[in-house]
């Protein structure tokens, strides 16, 4: 009897368990409407999904609107210019106590903004980053010289790439390529794809698919993307 009450206690401790407190790093190349757009649709997929999101918003200062089944914060005046992992790493912890607290804990966390200062919060913690991409016009040169800045500053080097302005998987898989390619070839970086997630309208504005197929894909890989904060090894500092 005394052995079948703790198996039960502890499978009962399992049950209610929370989800490791994990962060999706996104790196958004452009920082326009469109990227904005992608990554709110991005914590949708990730909540239809049985997920509880929270969007740390580094993008601009405007709030979401409307309706919601995820939390958004304007993170700016937490995480000010010059902020490094270390702060970043007490920031989600107490971010995580905070939704718990209050009975809504959020189990992972998409953190959005330009690359760069994306990798001055996360690098150490991220094994990492999604880069919010374009292939069309500029958008691969502007992606390919926001790797290299990553990896100069913190010497990062695993990537992933989700596009939002081509018409279909093929041709993002070509433009994918042409990235990966001279990526590993100049620096040695390892970028894998990672799907489409929008298609263009006039103007180069973004439309979120009526089929979700691409954002659900998206939320998919987002948690085999994702990473423990309690299992960060150290942080990274910047190069000199």
């Amino acid at each position: 009897m005394f052995e079948a009450s703790r198996d039960q206690a502890a499978g009962l401790r399992q049950l209610f368990r929370p989800r490791p407190w994990t962060i999706v790093p996104l790196g958004c190349t452009t920082g326009d409407a469109s990227d904005r757009a992608s990554v709110e649709e991005m914590a949708r997929a990730l909540a239809r999904t049985g997920c509880r999101p929270v969007l740390v918003d580094l993008l601009d200062r405007s709030s979401v609107r409307g309706a919601r089944p995820f939390e958004a914060i304007d993170a700016h005046r937490l995480l000010p210019e010059g902020t490094g992992a270390r702060e970043f790493a007490r920031f989600a912890d107490a971010l995580r106590v905070r939704t718990a607290s209050t009975g809504e804990a959020c189990d992972v966390a998409l953190v959005a903004a330009d690359p760069l200062r994306l990798a001055d919060l996360t690098a150490g913690i991220a094994d990492r980053i999604v880069l919010v991409a374009r292939a069309r016009g500029e958008g691969l040169a502007r992606t390919y010289s926001q790797i290299k800045a990553m990896h100069l500053a913190y010497g990062l080097s695993d990537y992933f790439t989700v596009f939002l302005d081509v018409g279909s998987r093929a041709a993002a898989l070509a433009s994918h390529r042409r990235l990966a390619d001279t990526a590993a070839r100049f620096l040695g970086a390892d970028i894998e794809f990672g799907g489409v997630v929008g298609s263009p309208a006039a103007g180069g504005t973004l439309v979120a698919a009526r089929d979700t197929t691409g954002w659900d894909r998206f939320a998919e890989n987002a948690l085999r993307w994702s990473r423990p904060v309690e299992a960060c090894p150290g942080v990274r500092e910047r190069r000199h």
